[in-house]
């Protein structure tokens, strides 16, 4: 491979199509932190009955809210890196669309409403 292809292949993974899927990565793991933030929010004012998912809600009932919900995202964040590494950046997006409308959407519009 001569200089000038290899210069070629750095600029092309540097440029928004290459980045698009790290930036999807980061989206993704953004909008863990904010479902896991908000989550523990509506826990802490709301009690055990915000949370739905009933493995989650026995984990912070065994472990503690803050602990329960960083592991979590944690591993959700993992499962994340898992997809982008794997090359399966469609599945990372819909779970994106599905975290940011079924998760953060919702806790938001409930905590605008008490205000």
């Amino acid at each position: 491979m001569s200089p000038r292809n290899g210069a070629k292949l750095r600029h092309h993974s540097c440029s928004l199509v290459g980045m698009w899927p790290r930036a999807l990565l980061i989206v993704f793991i953004l909008l863990q932190a904010a479902d896991g933030l908000l989550t523990y929010a509506a826990v802490e004012r709301f009690g055990m009955a915000a949370e739905g998912n009933p493995i989650l809600a026995t984990w912070i009932m065994l472990t503690g809210s803050g602990t329960a919900l960083i592991g979590a995202k944690a591993v959700a964040c993992m499962c994340g890196a898992v997809l982008y590494a794997a090359g399966v950046y469609h599945v990372l997006a819909g779970l994106s669309v599905l975290y940011l409308f079924a998760a953060v959407v919702p806790w938001l519009r409930i905590f605008a409403q008490l205000t």
